[in-house]
């Protein structure tokens, strides 16, 4: 029994700082909001520095999710501000049902904007992985 315990503390202790690294490269955004990201460039990988709700001119990416008046979906705007395109993974997640899953998005040229549509039980949209291409 005692072994079976120290297993299972090694194998937590193992995975909760993977998740909680994941967690702190992430910007998270709910229906209604702009959010502001600025990054950090170090070649192809960016890291996320900080994110707000803030209206801030030095973000290079801008995210909002607003209700579209003529469909029942949710649109998320992203405007790159970065000179080269812009990669990223989105996870959609529904609080209140206690589900996630990953959606496919395409990227963001640089210097434009690109629109994603998600239905609206889509509660929270967690951008992560943010690569700079070509």
């Amino acid at each position: 029994m005692k072994r079976l315990i120290l297993a299972v503390f090694f194998l937590t202790t193992l995975i909760l700082p993977a998740s909680a690294a994941d967690k702190a490269n992430a910007v998270l955004v709910h229906p209604g909001e702009v959010v502001y990201a600025r990054f950090e460039a170090k070649g192809k990988k960016i890291k996320l520095v900080s994110f707000s709700k803030e209206k801030d001119e030095g973000a290079q990416v801008v995210f909002s999710l607003q209700l579209d008046a003529k469909k029942p979906v949710q649109v998320l705007k992203v405007e790159n501000k970065f000179n080269r395109d812009l990669t990223y993974k989105v996870e959609m997640r529904s609080l209140t049902r206690k589900q996630q899953f990953p959606v496919p998005v395409t990227p963001v040229v640089g210097g434009k904007v690109a629109f994603e549509n998600f239905p609206l039980q889509a509660e929270e949209l967690a951008a992560y992985d943010f690569q700079l291409e070509k």
